[in-house]
């Protein structure tokens, strides 16, 4: 079976009942799906939007180990990160990216995740210098993956138009990245494809029934508002920031929102040449990063308790992009910056009555829905294959592991520019109903063309039998922060 909705719609009309039912289709719930399917278990996925909409295809695209963590004395969650790039590299292919990142140290602007008393300028260097020692320890990294010093003029070698004045001195140390709404639907293809699962998006789960030893679905497919009934022996809901759905919403977990903004700008502006930077403090003493990311690049993120948009469909507000920009003059010799496009992603973040979202844990949390049903919330991107894993054994007390992924080529070579032959793949493989399935997760057209790739439009609409497909996604678009109409 393709991974295409209309093959995938007639498998489910002849379906009655499954293992597992997954709500969601974000990185976790389709690493579970992935994992769960390869075990041999009949295992379904939903997600009322598109797969990758919500917060896993919004994010700094960072398969980092979290040294901003350490000061946190999040130890745990740093060590869990680190150990699981050592995994990621062998079972992502293509899509993990290992990534240099410079640290600048600057007099009296100690980096801000650093504890006050280690963040004047005696100390601070050294207080970070162990900090990434203790980080590449923690990784057992071999010589040639460990941090590294260097001095001001190399600094300026390296970084020609990142400031100067006060620098003391850098650091470089080694990450990683993806993309992560392509690796989304690489592990869906996988459990499609391969294992023979069901993944579907637009299809809304309306209300949830407790059967004796399974669970009543009732789903209305959002395209035509058909309704399904199927039964599920298991449920996962990774529903990130949404409410579990029908009767069950009351016990769904309580949340923090947490916004984070970004904006990708035209090639390479700040001259930062393939590498990452790490800017020490912002304005609300959190840090923040300077990306490569496809040959444009990446500036985010911000950490706010309030949003523009909805749940589904957050933005970039003109005070997230200035913030933005201020911190780019800040750290660099540029008198104007330009950007192609914004997008802004909602964390799910644990509700412990903190007064900032700064300071609440990225680990991810469970909630026991019922005997057979578990929510999950939270948690970074690196470590999205452990969440899954733990939470199908705590469903199934059994082993699962995530296998090498294939189809990680065909998903990077899906071109930024539109393509017949990619869109034709795209409705073949890779699941797309609407014209922003393809533009703006399958492949990065709109964020990588001023405008949301508007001039696209024309062409790409053709393809599509839904009424008014056209003005429908211009407002999608415009939703998206991504042009005005």
């Amino acid at each position: 079976m393709n991974f295409s909705r209309p093959e995938q719609m007639q498998v489910l009309d002849s379906k009655s009942e499954f293992d597992l039912l997954i709500i969601g289709g974000g990185i976790v719930g389709s690493a579970a799906l992935q994992m769960a399917s390869s075990s041999g278990l009949s295992a379904i996925l939903l997600e009322k939007n598109d797969f990758a909409s919500g917060a896993s295809g919004r994010s700094t695209k960072l398969l980092h180990g979290g040294i901003r963590y350490l000061p946190q004395l999040q130890i745990g969650l740093v060590r869990e990160s680190l150990k699981e790039q050592k995994v990621l590299i062998k079972l992502l292919g293509g899509l993990y990216k290992p990534l240099n990142l410079l640290a600048p140290i600057y007099k009296d602007d100690g980096f801000s995740d650093l504890p006050k008393i280690l963040q004047h300028n005696f100390i601070s260097s050294i207080a970070f210098k162990l900090g990434l020692t203790l980080y590449d320890f923690l990784g057992r990294r071999t010589k040639n993956q460990r941090h590294t010093n260097i001095d001001k003029s190399k600094t300026k070698e390296m970084f020609p138009l990142l400031k100067q004045d006060k620098l003391k001195k850098s650091f470089i140390f080694q990450d990683a990245q993806t993309d992560d709404s392509k690796l989304v639907v690489t592990l869906l293809r996988n459990a499609v494809e391969i294992n023979n699962a069901i993944a579907l998006n637009y299809m809304e789960i309306i209300n949830i029934k407790k059967h004796s030893s399974k669970y009543q679905i009732l789903a209305i497919n959002k395209l035509n508002n058909r309704e399904n009934v199927f039964f599920a022996k298991n449920i996962i809901a990774a529903t990130g920031v949404h409410t579990l759905p029908g009767n069950y919403a009351e016990k769904s977990s309580n949340i923090k929102f947490s916004g984070g903004a970004h904006l990708i700008l035209k090639n390479d502006p700040l001259k930062i040449n393939g590498k990452g930077v790490l800017l020490p403090r912002t304005e609300d003493n959190r840090v923040m990063f300077v990306l490569p990311w496809f040959g444009n690049t990446i500036v985010g993120t911000t950490d706010t308790e309030t949003f523009s948009g909805t749940l589904d469909r957050p933005y970039a507000n003109n005070d997230d992009k200035e913030y933005i920009l201020r911190h780019i003059k800040k750290y660099f010799n540029v008198d104007t910056v330009e950007y192609i496009s914004s997008w802004s992603g909602i964390r799910a973040l644990i509700d412990n009555q903190l007064t900032s979202t700064k300071n609440v844990s990225r680990g991810h949390f469970f909630k026991s829905v019922d005997e057979r049903f578990i929510q999950i919330s939270g948690g970074k991107l690196t470590g999205f294959r452990l969440i899954a894993k733990e939470c199908l054994e705590l469903l199934f007390k059994g082993s699962f592991d995530l296998t090498p992924l294939s189809f990680t080529d065909e998903v990077l070579n899906l071109s930024n520019k539109f393509n017949k032959n990619d869109l034709d793949k795209c409705f073949e493989h890779y699941c797309i109903a609407k014209p922003t399935d393809y533009m703006l997760r399958r492949t990065h057209l709109s964020w990588f063309n001023k405008n949301g790739g508007e001039k696209d439009v024309q062409e790409i609409v053709k393809n599509f039998d839904i009424d008014d497909v056209k003005t429908a996604t211009l407002k999608e678009l415009a939703d998206e922060g991504l042009f005005d109409i």
